[in-house]
């Protein structure tokens, strides 16, 4: 299966690139790497990226302006994006922070349906945000006991794509 490693980037469509290039910069001290208007596109887009982490987020801004209206994460599409961070404390540190940046927050909460914790704000469009710590224990049991059922029920790479696993049990199987 190919890899994943955690980091990407979101493409936000805002109506006011220096407002919402400042306000990511300012919260996630992202530094502005790009600003291109690639021909034929349409938008103008700006990229920001965290120094440390290489988190980044892609500002994009239709040439003919935003349509009406504010983010709603009740509308198909987006309903949030989430920032891990390593450790729970760290939700500690980003609350401070937040605070000190002067950007309303809900303050650290813990996930009743997962395991995790977590602080949600929005951003100059209400885009939903959220700083988020995983408990990655209580995955790892989960994943434990999906895999032993699995294995129980007979399957032989119960976490593999179905197509793949067949492909890579009869490899296993068949001689060279």
């Amino acid at each position: 299966m190919p890899r994943l490693d955690g980091a990407t980037h979101i493409n936000l469509t805002v109506t006011d690139l220096d407002i919402s290039a400042e306000w990511y910069g300012r919260v996630f001290e992202m530094v502005q790497v790009n600003d291109v208007t690639p021909p034929g596109s349409g938008f103008r887009f700006r990229t920001l990226v965290h120094p440390a982490s290489f988190a980044s987020v892609v500002l994009g801004r239709p040439e003919e302006g935003a349509a009406g209206g504010t983010f709603d994460e009740r509308r198909i599409g987006l309903h949030h994006f989430a920032y891990h961070v390593p450790e729970r404390a760290d939700l500690d540190l980003w609350a401070d922070h937040l605070d000190a940046v002067g950007v309303g927050h809900s303050g650290i909460t813990t996930s009743a349906h997962e395991a995790g914790s977590q602080i949600w704000l929005r951003d100059p469009d209400d885009i939903w945000l959220e700083l988020y710590w995983v408990n990655r224990d209580f995955f790892a049991g989960r994943l434990r006991e999906q895999w032993r059922a699995a294995r129980r029920a007979g399957a032989r790479h119960p976490f593999l794509p179905t197509p793949l696993a067949r492909d890579l049990a009869n490899s296993r199987r068949s001689p060279s």
